[in-house]
């Protein structure tokens, strides 16, 4: 199983949009990121999102941009969440899966499947930056790969 862990692309500041929408820079960072996945044929049979605005913009790019036809905004990834019920979801799965969110939410859960100690963090996850993860047949995770829009332009 493959776990793509998507954070939203820029959003406009609170002051110019209450609920924080994606600015141009981000939709365009979030196009960057599509592209690379369908031009690497990545495939994700579902992604799941928060409620936020930025996030939702985020994933029916991502979704519009590799054919995904399943969108589900689901509770529990909010920034501030624990990872633990997701966590524990994600591990009975054998699909692939993106969820697209937020710091510090993301970091936490990429670095609890491998099995990193928390004060040791490893993971920027800038806006619009995409971490795979995949699990092998003995359950434990590694990393594939970590790309961000910058480095795709």
């Amino acid at each position: 199983m493959k776990l793509y862990l998507l954070r939203h692309g820029e959003p406009l500041p609170e002051s110019k949009d209450p609920e924080r929408s994606l600015t141009s820079r981000g939709e365009l960072d979030i196009a960057i990121i599509g592209r690379f996945l369908e031009q690497n044929e990545l495939f994700v049979p579902e992604i799941w999102h928060s409620e936020k605005r930025r996030v939702r913009q985020t994933a029916e790019i991502i979704g519009q941009a590799t054919g995904c036809v399943s969108l589900l905004e689901r509770p529990g990834l909010a920034p501030l969440d624990p990872v633990g019920p997701v966590r524990a979801e994600i591990l009975g799965r054998e699909e692939d899966l993106m969820l697209v969110g937020h710091l510090p939410f993301l970091p936490r859960l990429a670095e609890q499947l491998l099995g990193c100690p928390r004060e040791n963090s490893i993971f920027r996850f800038e806006t619009g930056e995409i971490v795979c993860l995949e699990r092998n047949g003995e359950g434990t995770w590694q990393l594939l790969f970590v790309v961000c829009p910058r480095l795709l332009e």
